[in-house]
């Protein structure tokens, strides 16, 4: 039984004969009276009673049509209800990011993307990048904001924003005499190498900058001295600001935090950039993730 077999039944029931419901229904008379029996064979029951100009309805054929009635109701809602999250009028998005980047990345472009679709409920997870792309592989966010590059090879992303990676020094420190001071702000690789005996402030493991940082130590040929460890960019960038020892940083850092006891050195080196991604998993794609990728797509910050 489909729903058009319940939408016949009904018409024929509301118009009283087969002839008139054809006519409602855009079929031909012959072709309805024939489907209706079949349904009647189907179901075991007779749904009408069937005289020479008209028909009605018995006891079974009421009960068919009341329930149908509840049936086509309950589908059109269903329809309408898809139709929202397609034309995404309502629907949940969530999204994993690190807390950084999702107060200077992700929020303002929240607020563009609340404003065209407010029937979007968005939930933002606080995660590291790591973590986040785990999320993201279990199933439990639709996108994740990662620093690249992603583990998993079935992971689809788009590339959205690219930094540089600072070295952060204290102001009035040796290290920041050692490299020209704070006129000089930019350091090759070999740089790097004065300061194998310099106490460097890391991350914590697990953490995409702990391996950028290790990187670029192992490029300049060293293992860098732990003095202290943080789990975040902010909290290392304040460290150093208090003479705590030195530490690499992400550009953006600096742009935010207005810390006027660092010095921050570029480093001319490709291991020195990284790039923000949202990544993805194309088979559990919805609608609202779909434009929310799309709008990133546009808005891509991606810069030398």
């Amino acid at each position: 039984m489909q729903l058009r077999d319940i939408q016949y039944v009904i018409a024929a029931a509301e118009a009283g004969s087969f002839s008139k419901a054809a006519l409602v229904v855009h079929v031909s008379q012959p072709a309805l009276s024939q489907m209706i029996q079949r349904l009647e064979d189907e179901l075991g029951v007779k749904l009408f009673i069937r005289k020479s100009n008209k028909v009605i309805l018995t006891e079974e054929g009421a009960i068919f049509c009341e329930e149908g009635r509840e049936i086509l109701n309950r589908s059109q809602h269903l329809i309408s209800r898809m139709r929202e999250f397609k034309e995404l009028t309502q629907g949940k998005l969530s999204i994993a990011i690190a807390p950084f980047y999702q107060k200077n990345f992700l929020l303002p472009f929240l607020a563009e993307f609340r404003k065209k679709y407010p029937g979007i409920m968005v939930q933002v997870v606080d995660a590291f990048s790591n973590y986040s792309e785990e999320l993201l592989m279990n199933g439990e966010v639709d996108l994740a904001l990662v620093m690249l590059p992603f583990h998993s090879g079935t992971i689809r992303y788009e590339p959205l924003y690219r930094e540089q990676i600072y070295l952060a020094v204290p102001k009035h420190s040796d290290v920041c005499q050692k490299l020209g001071g704070s006129e000089s702000r930019e350091l090759e690789t070999e740089d790097l190498r004065k300061l194998q005996e310099e106490p460097f402030i890391l991350y914590e493991r697990g953490r995409r900058m702990y391996e950028s940082s290790q990187k670029l130590c192992r490029s300049a040929g060293f293992v860098p001295k732990a003095a202290f460890l943080s789990n975040s960019c902010e909290s290392l960038n304040a460290m150093v600001g208090n003479g705590m020892g030195i530490g690499f940083v992400p550009s953006s850092v600096e742009k935010t935090a207005n810390h006027e006891e660092i010095v921050y050195y570029s480093i001319n080196s490709p291991d020195a950039i990284r790039t923000l991604a949202v990544g993805y998993l194309e088979k559990n794609l919805s609608a609202a993730a779909q434009e929310f990728v799309k709008m990133a797509k546009k808005q891509n910050r991606i810069t030398g």
